[in-house]
């Protein structure tokens, strides 16, 4: 159980924070770099979209095993693990920059947040005194810094990449290593709360709670357009001589995305998911048309709309409707069973897209792409409705 403690005070939740955006950081830097990294070696989409998709196959096949890691050997050894885990990956990037580096590196993001974000969210609201004060402050603290670590690390490369268009890595590579190192020696000294390993299975099945199959299916075409617009766009925009392109609709996705979260938090899940889908499959098209017709406003209108379509609505709605469905370790299980759907969009997504670029073009592949969206988009969107219309009645 948890061992009782005095609240850490704002500066040991802020550097928790800090720890979980370091984190989040090593998973987007090197985003604006992907079309490049696949041109220097002369891959096609499908090799970068594999390299980029072990990420969230990590995801998958550790969760079981890093769900329940926190209450098993402690909350600061698995944020140790995580920030040790996420230097590397940009090291390693920073030696070795290519589509072979990029793999190995995402599969250690993918485990890095595996065991960061249920050791951080357990351990902020510990150190914040417990109770549902300290759970809502804590929970608070590391929304903001994951948001803050997904939304920035991009930006900050990209914009490091215009400034100073010779320096490789670029300089926030080294700077993202000495923020993590630093990190390392100040969360070394933040207090643990878990006073003994608590019993129970050391694998959590991920469970699919009746009800929310809807708004859990939803994610799968959300998550697998963003990870589409980090990859085959990005890739297909450099082949036309546009290699700054991809990378900042990559970021207007990202960095608008997680802002509109924040904005749009107070709508329904019910309505939320609906809503997000309809803009999902209208952003998609948008960039898709920059895409393939090499125009920048259609691209970055598109690639805005996709981040509040799949950041802003899809992703927390269906979060919501998820954990709202289950109580106590069952919550954590349908949780799971969320973010197994979401990565395996993540993944699967991408990967066929590239695949489908590299045989028959990008303009059949990306179309094809479309076509999926929309088509789940009809499917689910009038069920939704519906269902939302029935619990506004019943209630």
């Amino acid at each position: 159980m948890a061992q009782p403690v005095p609240p850490a005070g704002p500066p040991g939740l802020a550097t928790l924070g800090f720890a979980v955006g370091a984190v989040g950081l090593a998973t987007t830097l090197p985003l604006p770099l992907y079309g490049a990294y696949a041109a220097q070696g002369g891959y096609g989409a499908g090799a970068l979209a594999l390299a980029f998709a072990s990420y969230a196959a990590t995801v998958i096949l550790a969760a079981p095993l890093l769900g329940p890691l926190p209450d098993r050997i402690g909350r600061r050894p698995c944020v140790l693990v995580a920030l040790v885990l996420a230097a590397a990956s940009t090291l390693l990037l920073s030696l070795a920059p290519g589509i072979p580096a990029l793999a190995v590196a995402r599969m250690a993001q993918g485990i890095a947040m595996g065991c960061v974000t249920g050791a951080a969210a357990s351990w902020a609201a510990e150190l914040a005194g417990g109770g549902t004060a300290g759970v809502e402050r804590g929970a608070r603290v590391i929304a903001r810094a994951t948001i803050g670590g997904f939304g920035v690390g991009g930006l900050l490369t990209l914009l490091a990449v215009i400034l100073w268009p010779a320096g490789l890595p670029p300089v926030t590579f080294p700077a993202h290593l000495a923020f993590c190192a630093l990190l390392l020696a100040l969360v070394r000294r933040l207090p643990e709360t878990l006073a003994r390993p608590i019993g129970g299975a050391w694998l959590r099945r991920p469970a699919f709670p009746p009800g929310t199959w809807p708004t859990t299916l939803a994610i799968f075409p959300a998550w697998g357009s963003t990870g589409t617009v980090l990859t085959s766009v990005q890739r297909t925009l450099a082949e036309a001589g546009l290699p700054l392109a991809g990378p900042a609709a990559a970021c207007a996705m990202m960095l608008v995305g997680v802002l509109a979260q924040q904005a749009v938090r107070g709508v329904p899940p019910r309505r939320a998911v609906p809503l997000g889908l309809g803009l999902l499959a209208l952003g998609l098209g948008l960039t898709i048309w920059g895409t393939l017709a090499a125009r920048l406003w259609p691209l970055l209108a598109g690639g805005t709309l996709v981040g509040i379509a799949t950041y802003a609505f899809i992703y927390p709605g269906g979060l919501a409707t998820a954990a709202v469905a289950a109580s106590g370790e069952e919550r954590s299980r349908a949780v799971a069973g969320y973010f197994v759907i979401a990565h395996l969009g993540f993944s699967v997504v991408p990967l066929a897209v590239g695949l489908a670029v590299d045989a028959l073009g990008a303009a059949p592949a990306l179309a094809g792409l479309w076509c999926m969206v929309a088509g789940v988009a009809a499917l689910l969107v009038p069920r939704l409705l519906r269902r939302g219309a029935a619990i506004s009645r019943s209630g």
